[in-house]
């Protein structure tokens, strides 16, 4: 109380002219209707300014939230894109009951390095939300990579930005098959090998996801055809490509989660055996 006191005794010149300052308002608000309207037209604009602020505080603490539901819609229609690039290679007949074996969910990339030859991310979901070893990992645009390890609360995956990783991937004009591999320097820049030279290739062509993998969903787009050669000795192509998204610039991801993984790795157990 005391402190309020002094206080009060220490701005008592400021409070008195405040004060009178809104008297003398009152007045002029009471006797002038030219003061009157000025003094309407002044607390409008105030009371608008007040206003625009205080919606500006309320939309940035809602970022959040807004964030999350935009992000819990995209994974929607990731898994109906996933869906819609089911395989063409059957028959209609065959295509119309064929089930698609992979769900999807998202996570935030909390740290992404890409400045060594084998480079990792990591995301803020792990065990407890499901995910597991070999997931495949897709951003907007195409693939970032596999699930390596998993804790409780956070998982690991070997990027793209991986020399060790290669990805199964298709020519969408030829239907030429390849594998997809970092080159080591620009984030965005790959190599793609196994590519016989009876192929028909262009510079353009776009590359999807092969198929032929357990982890990825036929028809990701990933990138496209930037340059390529015939290599008489191999009898292989030699092709760079360029990606569509940088994986350096990843904020979140989508977890590709087979649903069938076990069982296909129990055939391939016993194949191998």
């Amino acid at each position: 109380m005391q402190r309020i006191l002094n206080a009060l005794v220490q701005y008592r010149n400021l409070i008195l002219y405040l004060v009178l300052l809104g008297v003398s308002f009152l007045f002029l608000n009471g006797s002038s209707q030219f003061h009157q309207n000025h003094l309407e037209r002044y607390g409008l604009l105030f009371s608008q300014g007040l206003h625009d602020f205080s919606n500006s505080i309320g939309n940035y603490f809602r970022l959040k939230k807004i964030n999350e539901t935009l992000l819990a819609e995209n994974m929607k229609l990731k898994e109906r894109e996933l869906k819609s690039n089911n395989i063409p290679l059957y028959p209609s007949i065959l295509k119309t009951n064929k089930r698609f074996p992979f769900k999807v969910k998202e996570a935030n990339v909390i740290r992404n390095s890409y400045l060594n030859q084998r480079n990792y991310i990591i995301i803020d979901k792990g065990a407890v939300d499901g995910v597991k070893k070999e997931m495949a990992v897709l951003s907007n645009q195409g693939v970032v990579g596999i699930v390596n390890s998993v804790s409780d609360h956070y998982s690991s995956i070997v990027s793209i930005l991986n020399q060790d990783l290669k990805i199964n991937v298709r020519l969408k004009k030829s239907n030429a098959l390849g594998s997809l591999s970092w080159k080591g320097t620009k984030t965005t820049d790959f190599k793609i090998e196994d590519v016989v030279q009876n192929a028909q290739l262009s510079i353009g062509d776009t590359l999807l996801t092969g198929g032929m993998s357990s982890y990825f969903p036929y028809g990701i787009p990933i990138g496209k055809i930037s340059a390529f050669e015939r290599n008489a000795t191999s009898g292989y192509y030699t092709i760079s490509a360029e990606l569509f998204d940088d994986p350096s610039l990843l904020y979140y991801v989508y977890l590709i989660e087979h649903k069938d993984q076990d069982e296909i790795n129990t055939l391939t157990k016993d194949i191998n055996k």
